[in-house]
């Protein structure tokens, strides 16, 4: 440390502001003067306001040199040094300032005392390490150096020299770029100390000839010190491996390896050296001269090379050179020898000086055939090399050397040279062996391909470069990013072994600096300390943070980012990173916790103890600067007062996490915090501390408040069960092989006590009825009427109770179930003696059959488990052992079997629609390579697993569809005529950063050589599966297009490829295991693999379309072209390639129904060549599954260079006339309720006739939502358009139309015109194109309205044309509109008010309100009731002045007619209430928001029968915003008056008993003094006290229910029933399970006043109705037929798609 106070310590990194710079061209040194003091500029600003007051002025000639003073410069003071005195003249130094002041003593003074406390604001300094190479300095170091002051910059203090008061300061980005154009030049910062001192003591005056003998001594450096500072050399980490390419082998000692990883760019720079200096003279720059300088040389072989010379040259004799990047040295001839550019010294040097570790000279020196046989081990080879350590002094790095199957070199070398018995080699014993396994994933050629992108462009200098970040085994060192040959490595490697690996497995512990968490050893038993819990996993496991701490860590955490926005090289630790927060964007300290052989790492931030999934690229090493600062987070266990002695034994219930979670929350918002408590200090499963604590406020504790909630359920124990341990079970129930329970053999005892602790409880207890709520704890009656622990999981429609201690879940009765008894007892303290369980190497879901035989066999059965793995919640996955036979492995068979027995038979006919004009004969072969196929073998699948995260192969895919080769010659395609053009597909790989799917196109056969084959799924098989692409609707991708067949199939990939080259590079990795011949018999239509592509020898992800005798034709999926491939070159997929999204997706254009037209014949080369190699934009419209192939596809709009591809492919597409169809009539209402859009479509009527029958959308009106429109055609307030005022798809349509109007004339088409048919028609006053709609016919004109403006004219016969599909799905751009408020049949319009109204509207912007809807009686259009709103002014309001209502003598109030649902699945508000008399409660709920054949995802919360359950939506959001809203409603005092007015159908807010919560209801009737009440939002009911309803503020009435009434559609009560065992099975297939439900019709409930709704629902893959079709019993028939199930099923499945 400095003795001076204010000075920073030597080795401190510090940021400093350059104030000024002086080029000593004396000594060739450069002086900077620093501002050091960042951050403190207050205390400064303070200092200078203090001196302002001097103690007392100068007299006369007083002061001696080297005292200290004040000096007044312009009206100022200044701290300043006397250095010397002439008669009346002072020169001073100004301390703040760095620069000298000559003055008077008039202008001097002494300052306070405490004037010069402070250390000098400026601090002067010399550039370390560096030396002029001349006497003068150049012009443009010169600029350079004079362009610093003003900038900041990060330093390294090297050293102070006193009493000088002299930094040698390093700034290594300043240093650097001086140092590259030769400049200056570095030396060792022994030497350089050691010149500067010599400098400093020089007499003034005496000029340059020590001096420049001093330069030249500090010149006269070894030729290896010069090759590192003019050549640079990354630094490499010891103890770590690298693939490296052997370039020379001297002798054990000398050996030059190369690292692999940047061999490519090497290899461009060596080309471009050789290119620049074979044209080129290399005049105008300084002759190479000395050893060391380095120099350009051309080598024995012809070629130049980066060089050094070795020895100076004297004349032209030949002259010694070392090759660097070679590590060669050769005798070249002095002509042959050019100065080095420049732009060549910007590319490190990569080629490393070795020596054998652990290999010695044993003295004679090596002989010839010890060397020869080095060079033929190691030679010209690529080895894997583990550095051990760097010999600093003779610069060479002490390595082992592996070949790729782990075999260590240096030990085969020992033995085969004989320098030492085998016995005593140690060349291994200061590491771990290295597993081979390691090594491979090193040698992976994919290594070099991915880190060696190299753009070998020269880049322009600049005068201040950037810096980029290389990675050389897992360090990052700065070098400046201009050049001829930029290496662009991602922000961390791309293979984690490079990263995290320390002798071939993953570091542990933390580093010595931040070993001991929150200082040092202050956390100790008893004491306490104020706390923030910054991270929760559990109650045996969360962090704290000390408050104390805080300041300190919000400046770490500033200084952490600061310094990362630009990543400094430093070394790297053992376990300590800084990674990058994905949640935060945000810089922390942290540990990697698991590697997923992936470009993805666990970590754990070692400030908050939060855990996250981080890449790679963004996990750096640590600067130690960062590693002063102690953890901040410390890890806890809370305090169990039921086991003080253990705490970690006993896991705490949900219940209490829920607890404490609460508990936490409210303590950090309070004035008082949280206080931590340690009660003992132990350490959890990594041997690191854990603090056993409790968490204190004021008034309360976290021990006593969890202990509280945990005495309101049980506890549960892990039982001290490990991984890898066995144990005896009692299995005691399952629900299928991955979920079931047994208790332990050991456990006998205490299950014993247990129950005759319950026996106790219920032969002493006195039933009482208090209630029970969900998740209580009880004792309830099992069925062999004993009495067992239990807890409460639903109460309504049925009382079910999970048996805890059996695992079971059951139905019971009320009089079998009574509260658990508070008193304390063995029964309420022991842990559940259920286990939950689960097979390992199982499917997740697996036939019915397979889970009853395995209950039947398991239950009440002793049988033995090994443990495998710990799950969620406790649940064990294990391997199930009956004696020695293991009962997975039969469970597996057994599946095995069963697929065989269940694979489905393909459809012995080909789809019609796609050939069905090929031949009879062709037909007849086709159907014999069908049946033929071997594609359709069953396969062997016999003990079948799903180890090491490999897809398993037992899951076949029973739904995917099998596919036949048919060859063109055989079958024409005559729909798309594409004869004569086959398309084969190829991929082509660009360095394997970019990948291109170029599509070959070959005369001589059909593209289409598939048929589709149709199979039934049966249920409970799953396949191991892809996931979808990441495609969402409406969203646009950037993307190519990968291959081309043609406009209705065509693939596209993302041009962002970082995903795909992660991808590839995993598949590369995983297609080097070795093969397994049993993989590929597990192989079926729709099989997710591995294949190897036979163009480029690489293997990629792949999917199996079918398999002919021993190849498989798969389609690639990340590309989408198509190939065969031999049955020995397919591989297993890992889980994590499974996990990743295909890189390409299935596309065809939207707006072209095949089944509504053809493409001409000449669409596909031009649709080719519009897309090919170019950057498209692709928009997703809708997705529905290809009929062919087992993946999605995708309807999408295309922009292409401005162009949108769908509206210039119009021109080819060939639409059918459709003919002789007739549609029935129906009435149709769009209208949504509470802001749901509108989907559906209107049916037209046709009676006769070639109709045009085309369908159009109607406008997307939601009710009660407000729409920014304008009057776009107005004609009285009962009859008006409305246009929204954002026109985006307005322009949008008008350009579509545009295009189609350009079609020729279609002479036909006028013909297919009838009454509100949609058509293109010409507006003839400005001869455009606009969307119109027939209304009806005149001669040889159409009477038609623009459904996009509302106008209506005349159009000739000639000017209407055919709408393309595009434009029918784009929905009406104008609405018809009507007051609302003024009925037609109740009065009529005063004279006045068309004008006004006109005037009212007219070139205004509108605010309107849709109310209702109904259909306009002359023209098929909706017609919208609204309110408007112009400028203000409401426009209903406005207009009642003209209203002339008609006079009635009464008016009958009735009960509002209730409509039928709306085709989009809306209804109105509907009241149901039958009122007499008297003065009723008849407001009403909204009706749910539900749309027919819209899909929803939802719960069911009630379930009575399939006739009567309720649905709750799966997204609770506005559930809770009710629920709280109730809450609060429920405070109010009670109403005697409302109270009077309800009746039923009334809505109320009414307590529920059960948790004395308050709930929205409705009335279905009075009971003496209570409501028989129905909870809207959840549909059970129950009888409410009179005393416990309250009204309903009108906020929840405007809320629309959040569950509602359902019945299974399909089902028709009055033409048959259920039969018994419906119901059982109809709740445990619902019960608890996220199911997807579709509205198909709607009618009112016949009993209670709500809607309710046919539906359709799905659960987990199974479609519910077709699932309960065998329990219902039809009146003419004693079971429905399952072929019409499934035929309905299937159309179905065909509407949704």
């Amino acid at each position: 440390m400095c003795s001076i106070p204010g000075f920073p310590s030597p080795g401190s990194e510090v940021p400093v502001l350059i104030t000024g710079i002086n080029l000593n061209s004396r000594c060739g040194l450069v002086e900077l003067w620093v501002n050091m003091d960042e951050g403190r500029e207050h205390i400064y600003e303070q200092m200078r306001e203090e001196i302002q007051i001097p103690k007392r002025k100068f007299n006369d000639s007083e002061g001696k040199p080297g005292d200290l003073c004040l000096v007044c410069i312009r009206s100022s003071w200044h701290r300043a040094r006397i250095v010397s005195i002439q008669s009346e003249i002072y020169d001073v130094f100004l301390i703040d300032q760095g620069r000298p002041h000559t003055t008077t003593s008039e202008a001097l003074a002494y300052g306070q005392g405490d004037s010069f406390l402070l250390p000098p604001e400026i601090e002067s300094c010399i550039l370390a390490n560096l030396l002029s190479n001349e006497n003068n300095w150049p012009e443009r170091a010169t600029k350079f150096l004079k362009s610093l002051p003003g900038k900041k910059f990060k330093g390294l203090v090297q050293d102070v020299l006193m009493p000088d008061r002299i930094i040698l300061l390093d700034i290594p980005i300043v240093s650097k770029h001086i140092c590259k154009g030769g400049v200056l030049k570095k030396i060792p910062a022994d030497e350089f100390k050691g010149l500067v001192l010599k400098c400093l003591h020089l007499p003034k005056g005496e000029d340059s000839e020590d001096c420049l003998i001093t330069q030249e001594q500090s010149m006269n450096v070894s030729c290896q010190l010069e090759k590192h500072d003019q050549y640079f050399y990354p630094e490499l980490l010891t103890d770590t491996l690298e693939s490296v390419y052997v370039t020379e082998v001297i002798n054990p000692q000398n050996i030059f390896c190369k690292l692999l990883i940047f061999s490519k760019a090497v290899k461009i720079l060596s080309e471009q050296i050789h290119q620049h200096y074979e044209e080129s003279s290399g005049l105008g720059l300084a002759q190479p001269l000395t050893c060391g300088d380095v120099c350009a040389a051309r080598g024995l072989n012809g070629r130049w090379h980066r060089s050094l010379l070795k020895q100076n040259m004297t004349g032209d004799d030949a002259v010694e050179v070392l090759h660097v990047d070679e590590g060669i040295t050769e005798l070249v001839p002095a002509g042959d020898i050019k100065p080095l550019h420049g732009k060549f010294l910007r590319m490190p040097v990569v080629t490393y000086r070795c020596s054998l570790e652990g290999v010695k000279d044993q003295g004679p020196g090596w002989t010839t055939d010890q060397t020869d046989y080095l060079k033929s081990l190691l030679l010209h080879r690529t080895v894997i090399a583990k550095f051990d350590h760097h010999n600093i002094s003779q610069d060479v790095y002490s390595v082992t050397i592996y070949e790729g199957n782990a075999e260590c070199i240096n030990t085969c070398f020992i033995q085969k040279a004989g320098l030492f018995r085998p016995s005593i080699v140690d060349v291994n014993d200061e590491s771990e062996p290295i597993s081979s396994s390691v090594l491979s994933s090193l040698e992976d050629k994919r290594c070099t391909d991915v880190l060696n992108n190299v753009n070998a462009d020269g880049l322009q200098e600049e005068t201040l470069p950037d810096s980029k970040s290389v990675a050389v085994n897992g360090w990052t060192e700065d070098v400046p990013s201009s050049g001829a040959v930029d290496i662009h490595i991602k922000d961390g490697p791309e293979h984690p072994d490079l990263l995290i690996q320390s002798n071939g497995h993953l570091s542990s512990g933390f580093h010595s600096e931040v070993q001991n968490d929150c200082g040092n050893g202050e956390i100790t038993v008893g004491s306490s300390f104020t706390v923030n819990v910054s991270c929760i996993e559990s109650l045996q496991k969360f962090w704290c943070q000390k408050t104390a701490n805080m300041y300190s860590l919000r400046l770490h955490m500033q200084d952490l980012q600061e310094h990362y926005a630009s990543v400094h090289p430093q070394p790297l630790t053992d376990s300590i990173f800084v990674a990058r927060n994905p949640i935060n964007d945000m810089w922390h300290r942290a540990r990697i916790i698991e590697s997923h052989q992936s470009p993805v790492v666990d970590v754990r931030f070692i400030d908050n103890g939060q855990t996250q999934k981080v890449h790679l690229r963004d996990v750096h090493p640590i600067d130690p600067t960062f590693l002063r600062l102690n953890a901040q987070a410390f890890k806890c266990c809370l305090f169990n007062p039921n086991n003080p002695t253990s705490p970690t034994a006993v896991t705490w219930s949900d219940p209490a996490l829920t607890e404490f979670q609460k508990f936490v929350d409210s303590g950090a918002s309070s004035d008082f915090g949280l206080k931590c408590i340690v009660k003992a200090v132990t350490s959890d499963e990594e041997g690191l501390p854990l603090n056993v604590v409790d968490i204190e406020t004021p008034s309360d504790s976290a021990c006593k408040r969890c202990a509280q909630a945990e005495a309101q359920s049980y506890s549960y124990s892990t039982y001290n069960i490990e991984v890898d341990g066995q144990e005896k079970v009692w299995v005691t129930s399952s629900d299928g092989v991955n979920h079931f329970y047994c208790q332990l053999d050991r456990n006998t005892s205490m299950f014993k006590k247990v129950m005759d602790s319950v026996k106790q409880l219920v032969g002493q207890t006195r039933r009482t009825d208090h209630p029970l709520g969900l998740q209580n704890i009880c004792l309830a009656r099992y069925t062999d009427d004993q009495w067992y622990r239990g807890q409460v999981v639903e109460i309504t429609p049925k009382l079910l109770v999970h048996f805890v201690d059996y695992g079971q879940t059951l139905v019971v009765r009320e009089s079998d179930i009574f509260p658990f008894p508070t008193e304390v007892s063995f029964a309420r303290s022991a842990p559940v003696q259920a286990v939950p369980l689960g097979l390992l190497g199982v499917p997740e879901e697996v036939p019915q059959e397979v889970n009853q035989w395995f209950a039947d066999c398991a239950i009440n059965h002793s049988l033995t488990i090994s443990v495998v793995a710990k799950g969620a919640k406790g649940k064990l996955i294990v391997e199930l052992l009956d004696g020695s036979v293991s009962v997975n492995a039969e469970v597996r068979k057994m599946i095995s079997q069963m697929t065989q027995q269940k694979m489905p038979r393909p459809i012995q006919e080909a789809d019609q629609q796609l050939y069905k004009n090929a031949k009879h004969a062709t037909e007849d072969r086709l159907m014999q390579e069908l049946m033929n196929g071997s594609g359709l073998k069953e396969a062997e699948q016999n003990d079948v697993q799903c180890d090491s995260g490999l897809c398993a192969g037992g899951e076949l895919n029973m739904s995917s569809v099998t596919i036949s080769s048919v060859s063109a010659a055989e079958i024409k395609h005559d729909q798309t005529a594409r004869e004569g053009r086959n398309q084969d597909l190829d991929v082509i790989l660009e360095e394997k950063e970019s990948v291109l799917a170029e599509t070959f196109i070959q005369a001589g056969s059909s593209d289409s050589e598939a048929s589709q084959l149709h199979s039934c799924p049966e249920e409970g098989v799953k396949i191991c599966t892809y996931k979808r692409p990441n495609i969402s609707p409406n969203k646009t991708e950037e993307v190519y297009a990968s291959c081309i067949v043609g406009p209705d199939y065509f693939w596209c990939m993302y041009t962002n490829t970082e995903d795909l080259d992660m991808v590839s590079s995993l598949a590369l990795e995983a297609g080097q295991a070795q093969q397994d011949i049993t993989f590929p018999k597990t192989l079926g239509q729709g099989s997710p693999c591995l294949a190897l592509f036979s163009s480029d020898n690489q293997w990629y992800r792949a999917q199996v379309i079918r398999k002919t005798d021993d190849t498989f034709h798969v389609l690639f999926i990340d590309y989408g072209n198509e190939c065969d491939v031999n049955i020995k070159n397919v591989r297993p997929l890992p889980q994590s390639l499974l996990e990743k999204d295909p890189q390409a997706f299935l596309c065809s254009l939207n707006g072209f129904d095949e089944s509504k037209g053809s493409w001409d014949d000449n669409v596909y080369d031009d649709f080719y060549t519009l897309l090919v190699d170019k950057p498209l934009k692709v928009t997703a419209i809708h997705i529905g599954d290809h009929s062919e192939i087992a993946v999605p596809q995708y309807a999408v709009q295309i922009q292409c260079e401005n162009m949108i591809v769908n509206d210039e492919m119009l021109k080819y597409w060939k639409p059918i006339a459709t003919e002789h169809v007739t549609t029935q009539n129906s009435r149709t209402e769009n209208l949504t309720q509470d802001s749901q859009t509108v989907s559906s479509e209107t049916n037209l009527d046709v009676s006769m006739g070639n109709a045009n029958t085309c369908m159009r959308k109607n406008p997307n009106i939601s009710k009660n939502n407000k729409e920014q429109v304008y009057a776009s055609c107005i004609v009285e307030p009962h009859y008006f358009w409305c246009q929204y005022a954002n026109t985006e798809e307005l322009n949008e349509v008008s350009r579509i139309a545009q295009k189609a109007g350009q079609a020729p004339q279609d002479v036909m088409f006028p013909k297919t015109l009838h009454p509100n048919s949609p058509c293109l028609a010409l507006f003839a006053s400005d001869k455009q194109w606009y969307r119109a709609q027939v209304i009806h016919r005149v001669d040889d004109a159409f009477h038609v309205v623009f459904i996009d403006y509302g106008n209506e004219c005349d159009v000739d016969s000639k000017d209407v044309k055919p709408l393309p599909q595009v434009l029918l799905d784009m929905a009406p751009q104008a609405f018809l509109c009507s007051l609302n408020g003024f009925v037609k049949l109740e009065g009529s319009w005063d004279e006045e008010s068309y004008d006004d109204f006109y005037n009212l509207l007219v070139d205004k912007p509108l605010e309107l309100t849709v109310l209702n809807m109904e259909d306009h009686s002359e023209i098929a259009v909706p017609q919208y009731t609204v309110e408007i709103e112009c400028e203000g002014v409401d426009v209903n309001a406005a207009m009642h002045k003209y209203w002339k209502p008609v006079a009635k003598e009464s008016v009958l109030i009735g009960n509002p007619q209730t409509e039928t649902l709306r085709q989009d699945g809306q209804a109105p508000n509907i009241t149901h209430l039958s009122v007499s008399k008297g003065h009723m409660n008849t407001d009403t709920y909204k009706e749910p928001n539900i749309s027919k054949h819209k899909t929803e995802m939802v719960y069911a919360s009630c379930i009575a029968e399939p006739h009567f359950f309720w649905c709750q939506y799966a997204n609770t959001e506005e559930l809770n915003k009710v629920s709280r809203l109730a809450k609060e409603a429920g405070r109010a005092p009670q109403d005697e008056m409302f109270l009077k007015t309800v009746g039923p159908g009334s809505p109320c807010l009414a307590l529920f008993s059960s948790d004395e919560q308050w709930y929205r209801a409705q009335v279905i009737h009075r009971v003496d003094d209570a409501f028989h009440v129905v909870f809207i939002d959840y549909g059970n009911e129950c009888d409410v006290d009179i005393k416990d309803v309250r009204p309903v503020p009108q906020s929840l009435l405007d809320w629309a229910p959040q569950a509602f009434l359902c019945s299974l559609n399909g089902f028709v009560k009055s033409e048959g029933s259920w039969c018994d065992e419906a119901y059982d099975d109809f709740y445990n297939l619902l019960i608890d399970k996220q199911l997807e439900l579709t509205v198909f019709d709607m009618e009112d409930h016949s009993e209670i006043a709500v809607s309710q709704y046919a539906v359709v629902l799905e659960c987990e893959g199974v479609i519910v109705n077709t699932k309960m079709a065998k329990h219902w019993k039809g009146l003419d028939t004693s079971h429905a037929s399952v072929e019409v199930w499934d035929e309905w099923t299937r159309r179905m499945k065909n509407f949704e798609n």
